[in-house]
C-alpha cells in the first residue's frame, strides 16, 4: 500500500508541475491534460483497490479495508460540490475547476490518514490555497507599488482607493442602514437554522454540518448569484415568520438555549459580514486594480474575462435581458462578445472602452495548497491557531 501511494505520489506531483506550466504559458488548462490526470487517478484507484482484494485473500499485510472507499466517495461529493460552486460562482475557470477535483481526490490516495478525512479536507485543502494565493497577490501587489513610488505615496493611494469604494458601495446602497438591517436578519436566519439543525442532530449529521466555515465557504463565493435574494421582501416575510416560529417553539423545546443561539447566529453574521466586505469588496477590487486592461470592441476576443465592476452595470442594465448573468471565469462568450460589441459601438462616446482583466494563472496555488497539506498535514490557518476554539 505505501508503494502504490509512493508511486501515486511522484507521478501526480509530475503530473500537475506540467499542468502548472501549461497554465502560466497560455493562462488556460486543456482538457488533453485533464483526461491523462484522469487516466493516472483511475489507475492508482484499481491498484489500490486490487491491493485491498489482495489484503482480503491474505496477500498482503499492508491494505486499505472496504469501508475506505465509502469514505473516499463522502469526500469526492463535497470536492464536487466545491469546484461547481467555484466554478458557478465565478471564482474559477472549468479547467482550474476540473485540476482541484481531481488534485483533492488524490490526496486520501497518497496519504490514506491525512487529516479532516472525509467531509472537510477539501475545505482544508481549500483555506490552504486561497490563503497562499492570497498572501503571495497582496506582497507581490504591494512590493510591486512600492517599488513604482515611496511607501508613504502608495499607502495614501491604496487607502485612498478604499475609501472611494467604500463610498461607491455606500451609494450603491449596500452600506445603508435600511439594507445592512434585512441583510442582518436575513442571513442571521441562515445560520441559526444551522445552529439549531446541528444542535437537533449532533448525533447524526449534524457532525457534517457543525462548521459553520461550510456556510461561509458557500455564501461567500455564491454571493453574485445570491446576495438580491436576501434584500428581497419575499425573504423579510419568510425571515419575521421562521423567527416568530423559533421563539414560540424554543421557549417549549429548548429555553436556556434560545438566546445562546440567536447571539451565536448574530455572531457569525458579523463574522462573515466582515469577510464578505474584506474579501470579496475590497481584496478583490484592489486586486483587480493591477491586472485591468481597456479595449475597444474590435479588441474584444472570446474568453477574455470582464472586470467585476463592469459586470454590475451590464447586469443592472435592463437592455441585456440576463445575457451576461451567467459570464465565467472561462471568459466571454461569442454571443456575448457581439452584444458587447453593439452595445459599445452605438454609444454616443469617441473610443468607448471596456474593462477586463487579465488571467492569472491558479493551477500553481492548487497544487502549492495539496503540497503545504501533505507536507504538514494540516490547513494553514489551524497551523497558525486562528479562529482557534
Amino acid at each position: 500500500m505505501n508503494s502504490i501511494s509512493l508511486i501515486a505520489l511522484i507521478i501526480f506531483a509530475g503530473w500537475s508541475i506540467t499542468v502548472v506550466k501549461e497554465d502560466f504559458e497560455i493562462q488556460k488548462i486543456l482538457n488533453k491534460k485533464i483526461l491523462i490526470g484522469m487516466k493516472l487517478f483511475a489507475l492508482f484507484f484499481l491498484a489500490m483497490a486490487y491491493n485491498t482484494y489482495l489484503g482480503y485473500t491474505g496477500q498482503t499485510d499492508s491494505f486499505l479495508k472496504v469501508n475506505f472507499y465509502g469514505l473516499w466517495f463522502i469526500h469526492f461529493a463535497w470536492t464536487l460540490l466545491a469546484a461547481i460552486i467555484l466554478w458557478y460562482g465565478e471564482i474559477w475557470p472549468a479547467g482550474d475547476a476540473k485540476f482541484f477535483i481531481l488534485i483533492s481526490s488524490c490526496l486520501p490516495l497518497i496519504n490514506p490518514f491525512i487529516k479532516t478525512f472525509p467531509h472537510y479536507l477539501f475545505l482544508s485543502l481549500l483555506i490552504n490555497i486561497f490563503v497562499v494565493a492570497a498572501l503571495f497577490a497582496l506582497i507581490n501587489y504591494v512590493s510591486e507599488g512600492i517599488r513604482q513610488a515611496s511607501p508613504g505615496d502608495f499607502f495614501s493611494a491604496q487607502w485612498e482607493a478604499l475609501r472611494q469604494r467604500a463610498i461607491a458601495l455606500s451609494e450603491q446602497g449596500g452600506l445603508k442602514k435600511f439594507y445592512i438591517f434585512f441583510y442582518a436578519i436575513n442571513i442571521g436566519l441562515i445560520f441559526l437554522l444551522h445552529q439549531i439543525f446541528a444542535m437537533e442532530l449532533k448525533n447524526s449529521f449534524g457532525k457534517i454540518i457543525l462548521r459553520t466555515e461550510i456556510i461561509y465557504f458557500i455564501l461567500f463565493f455564491l454571493w453574485e448569484k445570491v446576495a438580491e435574494n436576501f434584500r428581497s421582501k419575499k425573504w423579510v416575510y419568510i425571515s419575521i415568520t421562521a423567527y416568530g416560529l423559533y421563539f414560540i417553539s424554543g421557549y417549549f423545546l429548548f429555553p436556556y438555549r434560545l438566546m445562546d443561539l440567536l447571539m451565536i447566529a448574530l455572531m457569525n453574521v458579523l463574522k462573515f459580514s466582515v469577510i464578505l466586505f474584506v474579501g470579496r469588496y475590497m481584496f478583490e477590487f484592489i486586486m483587480e486594480k493591477k491586472d485591468t486592461r481597456y479595449i475597444e470592441a474590435h479588441e474584444l476576443e472570446p474568453h477574455m474575462v470582464l472586470s467585476s465592476k463592469i459586470l454590475r452595470i451590464l447586469r443592472d442594465n435592463p437592455v441585456f435581458e440576463g445575457a451576461f448573468d451567467d459570464c465565467f471565469k472561462d471568459g466571454l462568450t461569442a454571443e456575448q462578445i457581439k452584444i458587447l460589441s453593439d452595445w459599445l459601438d452605438n454609444l454616443k462616446v469617441e473610443k468607448p472602452k471596456v474593462e477586463i482583466i487579465k488571467g492569472r494563472p491558479f493551477a500553481l496555488w492548487i497544487f502549492a495548497g495539496a503540497a503545504i497539506f501533505l507536507i504538514f498535514n494540516n490547513n494553514i490557518v489551524d497551523i497558525a491557531g486562528i479562529f482557534k476554539r
